[in-house]
């Protein structure tokens, strides 16, 4: 679940829409350690863009889609 603009979104809910505005979704597996558990990160890619913390599917999100308040 992501909150954007005081709402809760799923994570379905904004992959779909991430794709909506020309973005790839991929999730890969960023275990360190052979006998970790396994951990997935989630990205939203746009033009060949390489996976890094900048690219995360909640760090897109946030950037495409919360409306900040105008400055008086």
């Amino acid at each position: 679940m992501i909150k954007i603009n005081a709402h809760w979104y799923s994570n379905d809910e904004v992959k779909e829409a991430l794709e909506k505005k020309g973005y790839v979704i991929l999730t890969l597996e960023v275990s360190t350690e052979p006998r970790d558990y396994l951990l997935y990160e989630t990205y939203a890619l746009k033009n060949s863009e390489e996976p890094n913390v900048l690219n995360l599917l909640k760090t897109v999100a946030l950037k495409e889609f919360q409306r900040k308040p105008q400055l008086l």
